[in-house]
């Protein structure tokens, strides 16, 4: 064999151990690949590939076999290893290997669950990805800044406005004060007499406090026999009111009939003179029988003479 032969076999050897070695650390499978497959919805699925692998506590469990756009979301077909079952409460999410690592789909799954996952697609949730938080972090670390800058300004404007006035502010600030001095004498007396005149009627007020409860429990049972009183008489009104009406209704017959003999002498009192006074027939007689029969009975109009 000469030393052509010798090297193009060398370098045969060599592509064909390159090309081993990198189908075992990028997980290639050649052929048609083993075991379960499963699916997972992303709202976003950055970052992930075809071979992504798919640890669950840390151990190689799977890869990611396809990835596809339905209803606006990822889906993210995973093919698990043969002779691993995953449980009921296992749930996926997007992780990150790092500040600059490659990003994989971790499993996680309630100690000691042993029920086997019903269905073919895995529940996700929100990774705790380290890139993510760096971004809220810079995201915070912004808005903190902006407000200090707002903070900053404003503290300035109000050192402007009080440089601006502080002539005024001192005349105000002397001001007060020279009245509250001038003022003190009045207002030490007017707190003496205060004090003085409540402890000259320490016991008065005393007694007016102690008096309020009894005075108040009196006022309520006042205010209650009143409403029983009002009970009674109203219910005594309905009971009577037949005869009240009655009443009433005589007494306007009563004060008619007195005006009419009253206007009657008036006009003719040699009437009074004679022994049989006449009588004449009343024009209001029907109207007060038909009146009366109303108010007894309930009816109006007259009965039938047979």
């Amino acid at each position: 064999m000469n030393a052509q032969t010798r090297l193009g076999a060398f370098v045969l050897i060599a592509l064909l151990t390159l090309a081993l070695f990198s189908s075992k650390i990028g997980g290639f499978q050649w052929g048609d690949a083993e075991g379960s497959h499963i699916n997972a919805v992303f709202n976003d699925a950055s970052g992930l590939s075809v071979q992504t692998p798919v640890l669950m506590a840390g151990v190689h469990v799977g890869a990611v076999a396809s990835i596809s756009l339905k209803n606006n979301q990822a889906l993210v077909g995973l093919l698990i290893k043969p002779g691993i079952e995953l449980p009921a409460s296992t749930r996926a999410h997007i992780a990150g290997g790092g500040l600059v690592g490659e990003k994989y789909i971790a499993l996680r799954a309630r100690a000691g669950d042993m029920t086997p996952m019903a269905g073919s697609v895995i529940p996700v949730t929100d990774g705790g990805d380290f890139r993510d938080m760096i971004s809220r972090a810079s995201a915070l670390t912004e808005n903190a800044t902006i407000f200090f800058n707002k903070a900053e300004q404003i503290t300035d404007t109000v050192n402007t406005i009080l440089d601006e006035n502080r002539a005024d502010i001192r005349s105000t600030t002397e001001a007060l004060a020279g009245l509250i001095i001038e003022s003190r004498p009045d207002i030490r007396s007017s707190s003496h007499d205060l004090a003085g005149m409540l402890k000259e009627n320490r016991q008065a007020l005393h007694q007016l406090v102690q008096s309020l409860p009894k005075t108040a429990k009196a006022g309520h049972a006042f205010f209650e026999s009143g409403a029983v009183l009002m009970r009674d008489l109203h219910v005594l009104v309905l009971d009577n009111r037949e005869n009240l009406y009655r009443t009433l209704f005589e007494l306007r017959l009563a004060s008619e009939n007195l005006q009419a003999l009253t206007d009657d002498v008036r006009r003719n009192p040699w009437k009074l003179m004679k022994k049989a006074p006449e009588i004449k027939a009343d024009r209001r007689a029907r109207q007060r029988r038909m009146e009366e029969m109303l108010l007894m009975t309930g009816r109006m109009g007259l009965e039938r003479q047979r």
